[in-house]
């Protein structure tokens, strides 16, 4: 849990390392978890419920495409900025970094807003998947329960398979018509221990389908909307760090208190030594966040897209952008220009 403090510590920084540190692992994970239910945890509509599971994955599908075509390329662009920001601490000297005080403000008041604006959009993402989440609580039920039907029919089909084979195994020694009957009856075991395989594994498939959705797909990328509220506490309270310092050198200067100067002259190399000490580490979680895009991207490729919902996609990129206007209002043209939203809106 991050500090209260209004100003940066040395455990806000440590928490977001950590928190870094799984990222990679989780937008995998949300991938992956996607694209299994199209691959190997796909569902037969063998019942009704399957039918009403594969509705479900579908429109999952539509949140995981808005989230790839919508939020995704945001994410990416802020986490290269936010990349860029930490390697500013280990390019610049303590002197260069008190100088150009102003500027590094400026940006920080950008990258706060871009992080606000990217959980806005992970948490109408999430909403959704929740309600979804919801509705599979419900169907895990329901595959609970044709599950068990499954299995029963296999241990019935599995059952009249023996007892066949040792029909086929008496009969055998019948004159004429023994051998033929036999041959029948071996048959017929046999298609019913392959039905016996299919209802077992198709049981299978209904349980492991149902805890993507629950146990891994929502849980990881909910992993990540932590990460991005991590980042933007950050931005804050450097912001308010890097306010509070004008404030008490504009103060000094004003009642020409060089004590109180040179006080917030230690406070703020004192802020920068520490940030200093975390850029490295800081700057690699993210460089691992971008390291695993390709794969993600691949992953989301390989879902497919027919019958996707297109108005449902394309309203939302229109609500994206409406979003980001309303929330940068008129500094959209400054930032984009000094580089923080590289965005087309």
């Amino acid at each position: 849990m991050a500090s209260t403090s209004t100003e940066v510590s040395n455990r806000d920084l440590q928490e977001l390392s950590t928190q870094l540190r799984s990222t990679p692992e989780n937008m995998r994970i949300f991938s992956l978890s996607i694209r299994s239910l199209y691959a190997e945890n796909a569902i037969d509509p063998l019942s009704d419920t399957g039918v009403e599971f594969n509705r479900l994955r579908d429109d999952i599908r539509n949140d995981a495409l808005v989230y790839v075509k919508a939020v995704l390329p945001l994410s990416t662009k802020f986490v290269r900025k936010t990349c860029d920001f930490f390697s500013y601490y280990e390019k610049l000297e303590v002197g260069h970094w008190e100088e150009g005080l102003d500027d590094e403000l400026r940006k920080i008041k950008g990258y706060r807003q871009f992080c606000e604006a990217l959980l806005s959009m992970h948490e109408k993402v999430m909403t959704g998947l929740k309600k979804k989440e919801d509705q599979a609580k419900e169907l895990v039920k329901k595959l609970a329960a044709t599950s068990r039907v499954f299995e029963m029919k296999m241990k019935k089909m599995t059952a009249a398979a023996s007892l066949k084979e040792k029909l086929a195994e008496i009969i055998t020694s019948v004159p004429t018509v023994g051998p033929i009957a036999a041959v029948f009856l071996h048959m017929y075991s046999q298609y019913q221990k392959s039905s016996a395989d299919a209802y077992q594994e198709e049981a299978g498939l209904y349980g492991e389908a149902s805890a993507v959705v629950n146990s891994t797909l929502i849980p990881a990328l909910a992993a990540f909307l932590d990460t991005l509220k991590q980042i933007s506490g950050l931005f804050s309270r450097l912001e308010n760090s890097l306010i509070s310092f004008q404030d008490e050198g504009l103060d000094a200067k004003r009642k020409i208190d060089s004590a109180k100067e040179n006080e917030q002259k230690a406070r703020m190399k004192k802020h920068y030594q520490l940030m200093s000490s975390w850029a490295g580490e800081l700057k690699e979680g993210c460089g691992n966040f971008l390291a695993v895009l390709p794969d993600v991207k691949t992953d989301f490729a390989a879902i497919p897209e027919e019958s996707t919902d297109t108005n449902y996609v394309q309203a939302w990129l229109e609500e994206r952008n409406s979003d980001i206007r309303q929330q940068f209002g008129g500094r959209i043209t400054e930032l984009v220009k000094s580089g923080i939203l590289d965005l087309k809106l």
